[in-house]
């Protein structure tokens, strides 16, 4: 995901003092790698490794076992640990790139294969940040309307659907070229292609669209409330929380990389060879934060459900005695609605989302 050199034929990076052509005219500047930024990313990619496949691995446990049938949200919520297993099953191969001075040691084929999967979980992760923040705003603003009683059925067509989008929005990864012992999806150079300059307009689009429909979904979300006087109810107040953490984790960790990479590209178009240097090493080491999105989404969850941190601690076999366990399940049962309650009693045990 870094910008990188695209037209120099030998491994080793131009500085900015090469920056000309051999009629002496100004070229464009090129970035240049950094091992300090290697050295930072290969230790917090390990922990965000970690961390990511505890948490989305207990989630998506809680979600299969306690969350029978699962609900129009709960089916976003594990399209969205789907998204983030992606991430973290190749996080090993980014490591070994990193701590090898961004050496890629595993062939073109898997470089690709690599590089697909990392996109298609930047893609699904605002796709499906979007689908529960457009969810929420149905049962709030338009408790009534059809959408907002959606099957978890109809949710997994609507799911099945996003991701064969999705799918078909990163393939041009499959054609792209690489220089040689470099694996990297954005570069800046004299040379470019028609799927490169796709895939940087992708990267644009999808933080930009996403943002607005979630700003749209939180606003709006807040004028129902005050209008109508919400706000002593659960499940709007519940909403809220859910929209805001939405907003934090998007904010969090896409924001940096797109500050940077447009910061990139204008250094890289006016030819302000130091600024592009540190504005590309400034991306190169927020991509941590695009990373980070597989480790917050759990606590993502925990605000999307009353009861997931509890099941949590019941698999992880932190609660004690039979009694509290019942206690668990019985609360369980009176998650706040946004609508009236159900005519039939809900079933034991199940996780409300």
């Amino acid at each position: 995901m870094e910008f990188h050199n695209l037209s120099s034929p030998s491994p080793l990076p131009l500085s900015p003092s090469m920056a000309t052509t051999a009629l002496g005219s100004p070229a464009p500047c090129l970035p240049t790698s950094s091992a300090k930024v290697s050295a930072f990313l290969v230790p917090v990619l390990c922990l965000e490794f970690i961390l990511g496949l505890v948490g989305n691995s207990v989630a998506f446990l809680v979600f299969c076992i306690y969350s029978r049938p699962w609900s129009s949200n709960v089916v976003f919520l594990v399209s969205l640990v789907v998204a983030d297993f992606l991430l973290i099953v190749n996080l090993p191969l980014r490591v070994d790139y990193y701590l090898h001075r961004e050496t890629w040691r595993f062939g073109p084929a898997a470089c690709k294969v690599n590089l697909f999967m990392l996109s298609t979980n930047r893609s699904a992760s605002v796709v499906f940040l979007s689908a529960i923040a457009l969810n929420r705003y149905l049962k709030v603003v338009w408790p009534h309307h059809a959408l907002s009683r959606a099957s978890g059925r109809a949710a997994a067509q609507v799911a099945g659907g996003l991701w064969g989008g999705l799918l078909l929005l990163n393939g041009h990864l499959f054609v792209m070229t690489h220089p040689r012992q470099s694996c990297l999806s954005y570069r800046l150079g004299r040379q470019s292609s028609a799927g490169l300059r796709w895939h940087h307009a992708l990267y644009l689009l999808e933080f930009f669209a996403t943002l607005a429909l979630i700003l749209f979904a939180t606003v709006s979300i807040g004028v129902t409330v005050r209008r109508r006087g919400l706000g002593a109810q659960a499940g709007p107040r519940r909403a809220m929380r859910v929209l805001a953490m939405v907003v934090a984790v998007f904010t969090v960790c896409f924001l940096p990389s797109v500050l940077f990479g447009v910061a990139s590209i204008v250094a890289f178009r006016l030819h302000a060879c130091r600024a592009l240097d540190v504005c590309s090493q400034l991306f190169h080491g927020s991509l941590a934060f695009t990373y980070l999105n597989s480790v917050l989404d759990p606590v993502l969850y925990c605000f999307s459900s009353p009861s997931f941190f509890r099941q949590c601690r019941a698999l992880l076999g932190l609660l004690q005695g039979s009694q509290d366990s019942a206690s668990d399940d019985s609360s369980s049962q009176r998650p706040a609605r946004l609508q009236a309650p159900p005519s039939k009693a809900e079933a034991p045990g199940r996780l409300h989302t």
